[in-house]
């Protein structure tokens, strides 16, 4: 069941309106088919919960109207039509069907929220290390299947506890959200940037080789120097960025490696990047 829902999240809004108006049709023949030995109405809440779960309010409320009528329509094959069950019969399906939907897309717009809010770095408004690391482990996957290389970048900032204790927190805050906003903007929108703790940040490179991801973050780095400079802060930046031309084990092997890079850096002269080429 997991992989038809993971299978449906990737599919268009417009794939699943059609889906749902398939199996609503489906229903239908098969209603009209049994008549009144079997009551399949319930049946129809599946059709009406795919819509607006992967659709929108608008087709959720559509479908279950569609569907009420469908239902009201084939009942009066079976029997002599009467205007009030139209009344007792047909309206309260429009009712409930349409307050399902509604119900439905509502919780899943909650749903969504909540997932990006326990995915995203409350001070920085990037990827916290949940979310980023389930972003490095579908790269993983990808990487494996499709046989493309993927780089990754830690970094560390030099001097940042100096800032945080001489200038207060609140100056210290300021940098890491400067800091954030330098590896979003001038990065590519296809890579992701992560703070993963304290003064820590990854940034993920997919599909990308060194001369790539080196091309990328030469950018991302002259924007952070240049802003650094701008508001006074004494920090610089030790960086280690590992291209994986063969695939880690998992994403904690990934993330070591790029780790120990890292502090290969900081334990020399700081403020540098090194490069690594990773193959096993």
């Amino acid at each position: 069941m997991k992989t038809f829902f993971n299978i449906l999240d990737k599919r268009s809004a417009k794939f699943i309106w059609r889906l749902a108006l398939l199996i609503v049709l489906a229903l239908s023949c098969l209603s009209a088919a049994v008549g009144k030995l079997i009551h399949i109405e319930l049946l129809y809440f599946f059709p009406i919960t795919l819509t607006s779960w992967y659709g929108s309010r608008k087709s959720g409320v559509i479908l279950s109207l569609t569907s009420s009528v469908i239902i009201l329509l084939i009942d009066g094959l079976h029997s002599e039509f009467a205007a009030i069950k139209l009344v007792s019969y047909g309206i309260p399906y429009a009712v409930g069907f349409s307050a399902l939907a509604i119900l439905i897309t509502n919780f899943r717009d909650v749903h969504r929220q909540e997932v990006i809010a326990a995915d995203t770095d409350k001070l920085t408004n990037i990827w916290n290390s949940r979310g980023f690391y389930a972003e490095l482990a579908n790269e993983l996957l990808r990487s494996i299947r499709y046989k493309h290389k993927f780089s990754l970048a830690y970094i560390d900032i030099d001097n940042f506890k100096y800032v945080n204790d001489s200038r207060g927190h609140a100056e210290g805050d300021k940098l890491l959200i400067e800091v954030a906003h330098c590896l979003k903007s001038s990065l590519r929108k296809t890579d992701s940037v992560a703070r993963l703790g304290g003064d820590e940040f990854a940034c993920l490179f997919p599909e990308s080789g060194l001369k790539a991801s080196k091309a990328a973050f030469a950018k991302a780095s002259a924007e952070l120097k240049s802003k650094m400079i701008r508001h006074q802060w004494p920090v610089s930046f030790s960086v280690g960025l590992v291209t994986f031309e063969s695939m880690p084990i998992d994403i904690q092997e990934a993330i070591k490696v790029a780790d120990e890079l890292m502090y290969s850096v900081k334990n020399a002269d700081k403020d540098n990047i090194y490069y690594k080429v990773w193959r096993g």
